[in-house]
């Protein structure tokens, strides 16, 4: 409990107090994570309404809001949301398209456009044979440009975690893909970061359902000490996001 609250001040203090007036992307970075731990992703569609008056162009605002829309699009398959899903990830993807345009040497954004790839094969799903070689290639694109990045890690290991067997899906490399993904993002300086608390949430899942109870067992546990119960994981864990 203590080290749940002192989380919780520690994201208050970076989202308020040492960004002034609480609208830099950093202190909607920090409010995206507080509510993530939560699980409650009420606010995200105002707070990415925001995000948009504010971003003017500038990369910093374009990557947090499209990882707000990124997560957003997630929540929305996992509560069988599918239309709000659908309608938007058009809006994010028509968007996302732009900024590749003005940045095309931005890895997240590549990472990002294949996570969008795999949010269309989970709306229809005769549409893999076509557009998982694009996803493929968008990844390929981030790893070109740096093969650092944690969000490209990430999303390789959705490919391989979410892909039947028969097609490439691997689950245990998959969760070498987000060990991977989980090292790079902590070697980030971002204060808050939801993605990362995602990874880890990913990799107690693969744990599980690769049959790996001691190790599920212990990176609940860490979870839980470092954020407190969430008890969200449980529902979540039984998810298939692309039933």
């Amino acid at each position: 409990m203590f080290e749940k609250l002192a989380l919780g001040l520690f994201i208050l203090l970076l989202g308020t107090n040492l960004f002034g007036n609480g609208n830099s992307w950093e202190s909607y970075d920090c409010k995206l994570l507080q509510s993530y731990i939560e699980g409650d992703l009420s606010e995200w569609p105002v707070w990415i309404q925001e995000i948009e008056r504010n971003e003017n162009g500038d990369l910093k605002w374009e990557l947090i809001k499209h990882k707000a829309q990124y997560g957003l699009i997630g929540y929305y398959f996992g509560t069988r949301q599918k239309d709000k899903a659908r309608n938007l990830l058009q809006q994010a993807d028509d968007q996302l398209n732009e900024n590749l345009e003005e940045y095309p040497n931005s890895p997240k954004l590549h990472s990002f456009k294949a996570a969008f790839y795999a949010f269309k094969i989970g709306l229809a799903i005769y549409k893999a044979p076509i557009l998982g070689p694009k996803m493929a290639s968008s990844i390929q694109q981030a790893f070109d440009i740096d093969e650092n990045e944690p969000m490209g890690w990430l999303e390789m290991g959705n490919s391989l975690y979410n892909r039947p067997a028969l097609f490439g899906g691997d689950k245990l490399e998959a969760l070498e893909c987000f060990k991977k993904s989980l090292q790079l993002f902590s070697n980030q300086s971002e204060a808050c970061d939801y993605l990362s608390v995602q990874v880890k949430i990913f990799i107690v899942k693969a744990y599980l359902e690769t049959g790996q109870t001691k190790e599920y067992q212990q990176a609940r546990k860490e979870l839980e000490d470092e954020y407190g119960a969430m008890p969200w994981i449980d529902e979540f864990l039984q998810v298939d996001l692309l039933e």
